[in-house]
């Protein structure tokens, strides 16, 4: 059966000189980084007495990369770790997922032992002089698994395959033919599911890889003359991360020169702040995409038109191995206008949720389908709809929707109305279980000076009145969280202290 290091090591034998992985002066070929993986992955081997989990701790480091694919040349499968996280929940994290190998780079020894978890850790230095074969793997065979906190703050794993993988890479691709010349401008932190993407498209097609110091995006100028200097031809960032660039007007100073492919992916982006990019730099291909931590990659696509924007971007259609579904408490509809839960059905799933049988069999589940069919489905939470030509467009989190005099209320619906403000750069809507009541919290754009209550004016007539936000809250910035998204518990957690104050 093939896995992703078959893949891989095709990739090396058509392009071994070639560039893969790159971060500022690091740089690994292709052959030089399939050398240093198997030979740490004979070492990892021969200090396991069967496969398992490998923790990585990451860095935002091309040896990061290595240490990937090392865990995969050992057989086994790697669960990328974000060092800077609490050390109480890093020690949870590795107990849960019974890490008995931990890897990283030299700088991390201390922190590995400051954990007093016991597992051995290993770093590149430690690589064995012979190289691991790649060893056999069937479809199932675990690939990766990545912890998401998800709404309740409890850590659970997602335990990606080798076919999931596969199985997105070969659909995306057929939607999507990057060629082999792209480079590929990394912003997610690779121990986000997100960056998942990146790397196998680099590991897998022959792409170069470029992991963007997390510094650029400090300074947009920057930011845009490293893209530059990089030659980067391929971007998939959260919109967050692309409106911080036209926010401040960055192309007024410089444009990227190279960029051919501007993909968004994790959040809804703002329709003002497309339309900027679209605007201020034209030629490239823009996409949206749609996915879940809950399958490798994503499902849904939809490419935007040049000329009048959707007040709602749509997420679109279906990648060749997805089907899509919108379940309602009366069954499924394909009406326009009416939301759903989002259900897929795809190779591309994950396999459990690691040792949560309960949670695995609430979110995937066989279900009898509209066509007769019985299936395994992925349940995302998520809600959307069918807009007038067929395309799917995404509301909100089904934990987004609230229940307020008596009416069923999306804030996806109320951040809408507030984005498309032009004195509004971001916002975010929260519900305040306290007071019972809707409240907003924005930035605003350049140059603009007003106060919550001027806000809240501007939202009326836009907004019936029981969807008005009773208070608005206007900061300097909204907090976001480690992969660039709008961070809503941090915004939760300051709603809260001020109510208890």
């Amino acid at each position: 059966m093939k896995n992703l290091l078959h893949e891989f090591e095709a990739t090396v034998c058509a392009l071994p000189d070639k560039a893969a992985l790159c971060c500022g002066e690091q740089r690994y070929s292709f052959s030089a980084l399939r050398s240093l993986a198997a030979r740490l992955g004979t070492a990892i081997a021969a200090r396991m007495d069967a496969p398992g989990a490998i923790g990585v701790l990451v860095r935002r480091s091309a040896e990061t990369g290595v240490l990937f694919l090392g865990a995969l040349y050992a057989g086994c499968y790697y669960v990328p770790l974000d060092p800077d996280m609490p050390q109480p929940k890093l020690r949870a994290i590795l107990a849960d997922a019974d890490v008995r190998i931990l890897l990283g780079e030299e700088e991390q020894r201390l922190l590995a032992q400051e954990l007093g978890y016991g597992a051995v850790f290993l770093t590149v230095a430690d690589a064995a002089r012979d190289e691991a074969s790649v060893p056999p793997a069937e479809d199932d065979a675990p690939l990766y698994m990545v912890y998401t906190s998800g709404s309740t703050g409890k850590p659970k794993g997602v335990l990606k395959s080798h076919g999931a993988m596969l199985s997105f890479l070969d659909a995306f691709l057929a939607t999507f033919p990057l060629a082999q010349d792209e480079i590929i401008g990394n912003q997610t932190p690779l121990f986000f599911d997100a960056a998942a993407k990146d790397f196998y498209l680099m590991l897998c097609r022959g792409c170069t890889m470029e992991i963007i110091p997390a510094e650029k995006f400090i300074l947009p100028v920057r930011l845009i003359e490293y893209l530059n200097e990089r030659q980067i031809t391929y971007i998939c960032w959260v919109p967050t991360a692309l409106s911080l660039v036209t926010g401040l007007n960055t192309f007024r100073v410089v444009r990227p020169t190279t960029l051919r492919h501007v993909f968004f992916v994790g959040e809804v982006f703002p329709i003002k702040q497309l339309h900027r990019w679209l605007t201020e730099l034209p030629e490239p291909e823009y996409v949206n995409l749609y996915g879940s931590s809950e399958l490798a990659g994503v499902c849904c696509w939809y490419r935007i038109p040049h000329g009048t924007l959707p007040e709602r971007l749509p997420i679109g259609r279906p990648l060749d191995n997805c089907r899509v579904w919108l379940h309602t408490p009366e069954g499924f509809t394909d009406r326009p206008g009416v939301l759903g839960e989002l259900w897929v059905e795809s190779p591309a799933l994950a396999l459990c949720y690691y040792g949560d049988a309960e949670k695995t069999a609430a979110t995937f589940s066989e279900q009898t389908l509209p066509d007769g069919r019985r299936a395994r489905v992925l349940k995302t939470g998520d809600l959307a709809e069918f807009d007038a030509t067929g395309a799917l467009v995404f509301a909100s989190r089904s934990d987004y929707q609230i229940k307020h005099m008596g009416r069923r209320i999306e804030l996806g619906e109320i951040e809408t109305a507030a984005d498309a403000l032009p004195e509004v750069d971001r916002c975010c809507c929260l519900y305040n279980e306290i007071k019972k009541r809707f409240e907003l919290f924005c930035s605003l754009a350049d140059g603009i000076d007003m106060d919550g209550k001027q806000v809240q004016g501007l939202l009326r007539g836009r907004l019936s009145d029981y969807m008005l936000p009773t208070k608005v809250w206007v900061l300097d910035a909204l907090p976001l969280t480690p992969n660039g998204k709008l961070d809503r518990q941090t915004l939760k957690a300051r709603m809260t202290e001020k109510e208890t104050k």
